[in-house]
């Protein structure tokens, strides 16, 4: 197709030279027919040389043509490949959501059993402690009952006064820090002594007197307190490796209603108790309010 243009061009430019040649008297047919040889040769060579650029850039073109029609397959290559990959890309998205939702609902139930549990032990334990509150109320009830039972018998200072000793005749050993129980109950007025566990609690605030009487064995020093509310009111400590004896000891102490006072040894003791000359004993008594 291209040589067909080439041709009619060709002959198009010989037509033309021919109508424009001018008309020459003096010019020999020959010479006029030597110049239009050269003419018609250099326009097949200018023909010539454009036929060969319009090759080339034929070919050019078409060479530029099939590296797009590649380049168009390796992108319809990359779009597939990116299809593929959205697809995959959608499937993990959607599962990760899945299983994240899943672990969400896990931890919301887990959550909720933990929170159900704690609501119900801190429940438990606030019951617990409402009761115990209570039990205290009612024990500070009845002891503010007895204090104001005396008060209303008495038009003076009420009358709150104990007595106890050792229940029997005998030998009787303590340890360190021991609380010394002195069953034997023999006045016990305001009931604030205790003989099971040898506590006074003072059912009405004010001043008392407290005074104990021990004796103990001939050899092995003795060492006795005074406590009120863990702390010591007073302390003794006595030996004798001759001969038994006994030995008293008294405090002053402003106690709070409620406030308890016992009496405790203060090292391994040993004290003994006869009915008829020894007595080991606790006593107390409410001198002012």
């Amino acid at each position: 197709m291209l040589r067909a243009l080439g041709y009619m061009f060709y002959i198009a430019i010989v037509v033309k030279a021919i109508a424009t040649e001018p008309s020459c008297d003096v010019c020999s047919k020959y010479d006029y027919e030597e110049k239009l040889l050269e003419r018609v040769i250099r326009n097949e060579l200018v023909l010539k040389d454009t036929l060969d650029k319009i090759t080339y850039t034929h070919a050019k073109v078409e060479l530029t043509l099939a590296r797009i029609k590649d380049d168009q397959a390796k992108l319809y290559e990359i779009i597939n490949v990116l299809e593929a990959t959205k697809q995959n890309v959608s499937e993990a998205v959607q599962s990760i959501m899945s299983q994240t939702v899943k672990d969400v609902e896990v931890t919301k139930q887990t959550l909720r059993v933990n929170v159900d549990d704690f609501i119900d032990s801190r429940t438990r334990n606030i019951t617990a402690t409402v009761a115990e509150m209570f039990s205290s109320i009612q024990t500070l009830v009845v002891q503010t009952s007895k204090a104001l039972d005396i008060l209303r018998d008495q038009s003076a200072v009420p009358m709150v006064m104990f007595h106890a000793r050792l229940q029997s005749t005998g030998e009787f050993t303590y340890v360190s820090n021991q609380v010394i129980v002195f069953m034997n109950v023999l006045v016990n007025g305001g009931e604030g002594y205790n003989p099971n566990t040898g506590h006074f609690t003072a059912p009405v605030a004010g001043a008392y007197l407290f005074t104990v009487q021990y004796c103990p064995t001939n050899g092995p020093m003795a060492y006795i307190d005074i406590v009120h509310d863990g702390k010591p009111l007073q302390r003794s400590r006595h030996n004798d490796v001759t001969y038994y004896l006994c030995v008293t000891m008294q405090a002053f102490a402003k106690v709070a209603m409620g406030d308890k006072v016992w009496v405790r040894s203060n090292g391994n003791i040993k004290v003994y108790q006869y009915d008829e000359y020894y007595w080991n004993s606790f006593a107390g008594m409410l001198i002012h309010i």
